[in-house]
């Protein structure tokens, strides 16, 4: 009897309800729904950051290509050579060539064709459908790097290896004549009429606008940056780098000379041109040759 006495002690007042099976289910439900819910929710977001970087990239792609103004193609000549592995490594691989092509190209196009968003201006502007940005398997002869007009719309740019065979090899300097290159391909040549040494000076002019200035060569042909005194013709015979600092007088002494004249070479071509688009009833050369005494060199300018 005492035993059953505290036996009921122990007993708690009031009974515990106990759950029934169907109010478990129930509770099992609602968390599994809470789970699936909760699953079903991060994969949405998931999926919608799947989708705005998807559309990202799809944008940057439109707008990558937009800025292809022509078709890119890069050739290796010489791919098991010590040249064609840096220009795989460094150029291909990473398609910094493309990059490098697009922005030298730009760079030129801001120079000679300004206005070309203009619709009185565009019919001016030279229109090209590829560039071929080529690694050849020979050094080449004269030039590091020359320009192939395959016809007035196709362009290839020959690199010699040379350029990557040096062990510090010169990146800036392999720019810097891409950039020589595409001024070429810009530049209009009075139907192949126009003078080569006048454009090379051209091309020279723009890469020294964009920071590509080259050293001062001594010696040999066109030593002397001053017109020679009864030649009309300066350009004949004369380094690039010293038809660029006649150039360079030109475009200050009227403004927006190189314009001009690329576009008056788009059809035609004659000896007078220069002069005559500088206003002058005298030459280029004797109009220099007056504002610089014999003896002044203006490397400044």
């Amino acid at each position: 009897m005492e035993k059953e006495e505290r036996h009921f002690l122990y007993q708690p007042l009031l009974s515990l309800p106990t759950p029934s099976s169907y109010e478990i289910n129930q509770h099992t439900n609602y968390n599994t729904i809470n789970n699936s819910n909760f699953f079903i929710s991060n994969n949405n977001i998931i999926l919608r950051i799947l989708l705005v970087l998807f559309v990202a990239l799809i944008s940057i792609w439109a707008n990558y290509e937009a800025s292809k103004t022509f078709e890119i193609y890069i050739l290796n000549d010489t791919k098991d050579s010590l040249a064609g592995r840096r220009f795989t490594l460094f150029y291909i691989s990473n398609d910094k060539a493309t990059r490098i092509l697009l922005n030298t190209s730009s760079f030129v196009e801001q120079i000679l064709y300004p206005n070309s968003n203009n619709n009185n201006n565009i019919q001016n502007k030279k229109n090209i459908k590829s560039v071929t940005l080529h690694l050849t398997d020979k050094n080449l002869n004269t030039t590091i790097v020359t320009v192939v007009k395959r016809n007035i719309k196709d362009y290839i740019i020959d690199i010699s290896p040379m350029l990557f065979e040096d062990k510090n090899f010169n990146k800036m300097e392999i720019v810097g004549e891409i950039q020589r290159a595409m001024a070429r391909v810009w530049l209009w040549d009075g139907r192949s009429k126009a003078p080569p040494r006048l454009l090379d000076g051209m091309a020279e002019y723009v890469a020294e606008l964009a920071g590509f200035r080259r050293e001062i060569f001594s010696g040999g042909f066109g030593e002397s940056p001053e017109c020679e005194v009864g030649r009309d013709l300066w350009w004949e015979d004369k380094d690039p780098t010293h038809v660029a600092r006649l150039l360079h007088y030109c475009e200050n002494f009227k403004k927006g000379f190189i314009q001009r004249l690329n576009e008056a070479m788009r059809d035609t071509w004659h000896d007078r041109m220069v002069d005559d688009l500088l206003g002058l009833e005298a030459t280029t050369c004797r109009l220099h040759n007056a504002s610089y005494p014999k003896k002044t060199h203006f490397f400044g300018i």
